[in-house]
């Protein structure tokens, strides 16, 4: 039976039945989230998969380093660089804590640290992203119309 006669028999048999086939498709039944559409169109991916072949390492590669972008820039929201000179400020527990950018370093408090990071960590004393804890990923930026130049 062809790919398409392996795709239409399967869009017409029962939800029981997809199950079973799911099974011997995958090897386990489908997680309980699955519904029948969502099964459904999972097999025939199989199907496609196995008919016409699979993805190449380079095209995994590719969904891979698209993927871990957009896990670090949630909704294409890019975190907005700072130029030199500009003064990021955060009240923290009703403490303002002020930093200046300087070429290649930030200035907290008379100290020079290499990356916003290092001084929210000695702000919180608990792992932070520096851009997060200054705003920096907040899309609200934009809204405000702040650019990256100020």
């Amino acid at each position: 039976m062809g790919l398409e006669g392996k795709i239409r028999r399967l869009i017409e048999v029962s939800p029981s039945q997809k199950k079973a086939e799911r099974r011997k498709v995958f090897g386990s039944p489908a997680p309980p989230a699955f519904g029948i559409a969502m099964m459904t169109r999972a097999i025939a991916a199989r199907y496609q998969e196995q008919a016409l072949g699979g993805l190449t390492k380079a095209e995994m590669r590719l969904l891979e380093v698209q993927s871990r972008k957009e896990q670090r820039h949630p909704r294409g929201v890019r975190p907005a660089s700072v130029e030199p000179g500009t003064w990021l400020s955060r009240t923290r527990h009703g403490e303002p804590h002020e930093v200046v950018v300087l070429e290649g370093a930030f200035e907290y408090r008379g100290n020079r640290y290499r990356s916003l990071t290092a001084i929210a960590k000695h702000i919180t004393g608990a792992a932070w992203s520096g851009r997060r804890f200054f705003g920096l990923h907040s899309p609200r930026l934009r809204a405000w119309g702040v650019t990256r130049h100020g």
